[in-house]
């Protein structure tokens, strides 16, 4: 970080202006001077954070909070950090005036040594009999237990437990592998213990220090000097793979997971350029090393495909030269159905974007952008700043590992609507042929055959119902970000209803792609959030989910009055005049959009859904 740029980050006075000054620098390009800069510069700035994060252990922590919050920083999402005193983990989440309750964390990182947790696992180990070690480790994880659940029952925050690497050099030496209950046997079997203990909580997580401590160098992170002196646990190496670590989360926690990955084509999934040297003579696939690296390359593009992220090709290109490449490559591990949208022309690519994402229905700030000419790079950049842009390095050798390294892409866990997004996008394009070639839009609608089911959100609908509350921005009415803890509460809560819709037509299953949350009081019932998936827009779906809000809130003689507002933002002018449609009355209108509305019992009607079938949904069995 140069001189000029800590100037400007002092200089800072708004979030705004101190996050467009980090732009293009990336975490771990930050030392411990410019993570402590960056640290204070958001410490002084008015305004709320937009995640809460606390760092607990019972060790020294300082100072990872700095690179964690300077670290997220750089990526555009403002944090406000808190850090837990000395080997209170346990007294923070039981008292309910400790700091860390005052302070309502979103994000929790809980990090424990075995010197002070267990220290006879951690020092006497060769004086314990097999069955003293394996309880040692017992007591462990049931010490890990008590405070995930401590913790889940009194915070609404995700939670990160650290696992426990294994000693760099085992006491019994070389000698370690022949002995019963060894000590590499140990650590392996509790960091396996702590993933099958936290899989089924969707608000738990392992938080892989393990690894972590590996990349930055276990010889380099952990320093001895500075435990006896601070217990301190970290040496400043290790710090920047611990914050982009956390980042990784921090970036799913906080909803801002990118959605599509668009990429090049010569030089980038494949090495040359298909005009010049044709189908057959890109380079990918086996037989030498840049071939090689390339295929590598294309796997990690398929995996990200397989976790549900959108991908589409831009590139400067003949179409039919591309499609060949396809066609005739059969090597290569992806293949030309993978991507959900093509722009394969000679138009400027930040015009491509454009149209790419108006395709797939999503916002620019959703896109990430790979590509080897550091000039398309740099012109997406500054026409478009909402787009992620990934340039490869010279060396195809290197572009597995990179891309690897993005954060863009996070989940805390991955749904069935993730695992089948891609085949849900080549259905939408079938069904988009049909939109073109129907006479009217009636037409259309009632081709598709659809299919609509709602009722109350049943366990497993839960983590896809966060999912849209932290990522859906244009058929949002208020946008407001519920927490996972939150819409576990909701469903929990009967002064709430939470209600999902699902929809199929006869191209598919699109899946969970709506809900509704009311909060009841007394005589009156409040419409919290009404979300529809952008896939599922224009095809009136969204007044059958508001008939079913109407018939189980008003017809029903459960309440008088629905109260219901409309909240702007950049992205969802699309439901502006969504509620007067419906038939609402509007009671209020800002200066600033805001519109507030009423729905009295003796109003509400049911308005025709034409071409939409309402199947039964039967709440006490689990989804499809």
């Amino acid at each position: 970080m140069d001189a000029q740029l800590r100037d400007a980050i002092r200089g800072a006075g708004t979030w705004p202006e101190l996050r467009a000054r980090l732009a293009g620098l990336e975490p771990d390009e930050l030392d411990a001077r410019g993570a402590h800069l960056v640290s204070r510069a958001l410490a002084r700035l008015p305004g709320a954070p937009e995640l809460r994060a606390a760092f607990l252990g019972n060790h020294t922590l300082d100072p990872l909070p700095h690179f964690a919050a300077a670290a997220a920083a750089c990526r555009g999402l403002r944090v406000a950090c808190y850090t837990g005193a000395f080997d209170q983990h346990f007294q923070e989440v039981l008292d309910p005036a400790s700091g860390l309750a005052r302070f309502e964390p979103e994000l929790i990182l809980l990090s424990l040594d075995p010197r002070i947790a267990a220290p006879r696992l951690a020092g006497e180990l060769l004086s314990l009999s097999p069955a003293e070690r394996r309880a040692e480790c017992a007591q462990l994880l049931a010490h890990v237990r008590g405070w995930v659940e401590a913790a889940r029952a009194r915070t609404r925050a995700v939670l990160l437990v650290c696992n426990f690497p294994r000693p760099l050099r085992p006491a019994a030496g070389i000698a370690d592998a022949k002995c019963e209950a060894a000590e590499a046997e140990l650590y392996a079997e509790l960091e396996l213990a702590l993933l099958r203990e936290l899989r089924p909580d969707p608000r738990a997580c392992v938080f892989d220090l393990e690894a972590c401590l590996a990349r930055a160098g276990r010889l380099r992170a952990e320093d001895a000097k500075l435990w006896y002196v601070a217990k301190m646990r970290f040496a400043e190496a290790a710090l920047p793979a611990l914050a982009e670590e956390w980042l990784r989360f921090a970036l799913a926690a906080g909803g801002r997971s990118r959605k599509a990955l668009v990429l090049d084509l010569d030089h980038t999934l494949w090495g040359g350029v298909v005009g010049e040297d044709g189908p057959l003579g890109v380079r990918v696939g086996g037989g030498d090393p840049v071939s090689e690296a390339y295929r590598a390359f294309q796997l990690r593009v398929r995996a990200l495909r397989e976790r549900g992220v959108i991908l589409a090709l831009c590139s400067k290109n003949n179409p039919e030269d591309a499609r060949e490449v396809f066609d005739r490559r059969p090597e290569m591990p992806l293949a030309w159905h993978d991507f959900a949208a093509r722009r394969i022309n000679w138009e400027p690519k930040h015009e491509n974007l454009r149209s790419l994402a108006e395709e797939l229905r999503i916002g620019l700030d959703a896109l990430v952008f790979v590509d080897d000419n550091p000039v398309e790079c740099e012109l997406v950049r500054q026409l478009l700043p909402e787009v992620r842009v990934i340039q490869l390095p010279r060396d195809p050798a290197l572009y597995a590992d990179l891309l690897s390294r993005s954060l863009d892409f996070e989940q805390l866990a991955l749904t069935e609507a993730d695992l089948g997004k891609t085949q849900q996008y080549a259905e939408n394009a079938r069904r988009e042929d049909l939109r073109r070639a129907a006479g009217t839009l009636g037409d259309f609608l009632e081709s598709l055959g659809t299919r609509v089911e709602i009722g109350r959100a049943r366990p497993d609908d839960l983590a896809r119902a966060q999912q849209l509350f932290a990522k859906t921005n244009q058929f949002n009415v208020t946008t407001r970000r519920h927490s996972l803890a939150d819409v576990e509460r909701f469903a929990a809560d009967p002064r709430f209803e939470l209600c999902v819709m699902r929809v199929q037509d006869r191209f598919g299953d699109l899946g969970l792609v709506g809900l509704s949350l009311v909060e009841f009081c007394g005589d009156c019932a409040r419409l919290d959030s009404l979300v529809l998936s952008c896939r599922a827009m224009g095809r009136g779906v969204e007044t059958a989910l508001l008939n079913c809000v109407k018939e189980r809130v008003l017809a029903s003689g459960r309440c008088a009055r629905l109260l219901a507002e409309y909240l702007p933002t950049r992205k969802n002018p699309p439901v502006a005049e969504l509620f007067e449609s419906q038939g609402f009355r509007l009671l209020e209108r800002a200066a600033d959009g805001r519109k507030r509305f009423e729905l009295c019992a003796g109003d509400a009607r049911a308005l025709p859904c034409p071409g939409i079938e309402i199947a039964p949904f039967d709440e006490e069995k689990r989804p499809r």
